[in-house]
């Protein structure tokens, strides 16, 4: 349970990261990224399993299409995050897990259980709250966030299916590339950046491996079925809590209703 809370703790730092450097105005975060993804890239060759299958040349082009979708998910992610505040964005992002499972249901013929079902209807329910037209601009970054995370998630899911299996090989494929992606556009776009930024996207690269190694070991002691909607929830009570607390975010009822929403939507999407 300790490596649970620690992948939690880890996922809410990322989220109140983007979100300082996002407000901070000074910063271009693209060399923020290109820090993240150099630590991501080099944490997951050392994680290589050299034993596994070799790639396919299916696994090299897919796996530089998933690193695009983790570059362009990144990027909406910290944008949704400026102008929507970090509670709504981390939720929002959860809940994307939507495409994925509808992707599963039709094109892989998986069933969905009725507490899928209900917690679609939640999340829809809760966009539905949310469709202001006074707000649209920060709407469409919210409705972009969830189309860019679920197709990123929706990725993995396919190359479960289709793929050779060398899952550690892939995963350094998809980092590598969203780094060379990340180079490419800074050059073509000769942006400046300083060494900062790059110590910046360091900081940023830590806890979003990290993330994903303790939830793995979590796994060893925790069930799947407690381990997934237990991280999902604590993450987005944890982001509630430090959007009141640190970026003093005031919670009208509107949007209380819409937190217990998404809420209840993961809940019964990760059940």
């Amino acid at each position: 349970m300790l490596f649970l809370l620690f992948s939690v703790l880890c996922s809410v730092l990322i989220a109140n990261l983007l979100m300082l450097f996002g407000r901070s105005g000074k910063l271009n975060m693209l060399p923020i990224f290109l820090g993240n993804y150099f630590i991501a890239s080099l944490f997951s060759f050392e994680a290589w399993n050299q034993s596994q299958p070799s790639l396919s040349s299916f696994d090299l082009l897919f796996g530089i299409l998933a690193g695009a979708l983790f570059l362009a998910n990144f990027w909406v992610y910290q944008a949704s995050i400026t102008y929507n505040g970090l509670s709504l964005s981390v939720g929002v992002m959860r809940v994307a897990m939507i495409i994925p499972v509808l992707l599963a249901v039709t094109i892989f013929g998986e069933k969905l259980k009725l507490t899928g079902l209900a917690g679609i209807a939640l999340a829809v329910a809760a966009f539905a709250l949310k469709a202001d037209p006074k707000e649209l601009h920060n709407f469409l970054w919210l409705l972009g966030l969830f189309a860019v995370s679920g197709l990123t998630d929706a990725s993995l899911k396919v190359y479960k299916e289709l793929g050779s299996g060398a899952e550690s090989a892939f995963v350094w494929v998809i980092f590598s590339s969203a780094f060379v992606l990340t180079l490419i556009v800074i050059l073509l776009g000769r942006i400046r950046f300083s060494y900062q930024s790059l110590l910046f996207g360091f900081a940023l690269g830590l806890p979003n491996r990290l993330s994903t190694v303790f939830f793995l070991k979590g796994l060893d002691t925790v069930p799947a079925s407690l381990a997934y909607p237990l991280v999902a929830v604590s993450v987005v009570v944890l982001s509630i809590g430090s959007d009141m607390v640190f970026w003093k975010k005031k919670a009208r009822s509107k949007e209380v209703l819409l937190w217990a929403l998404l809420l209840i939507s993961l809940l019964l999407l990760n059940l």
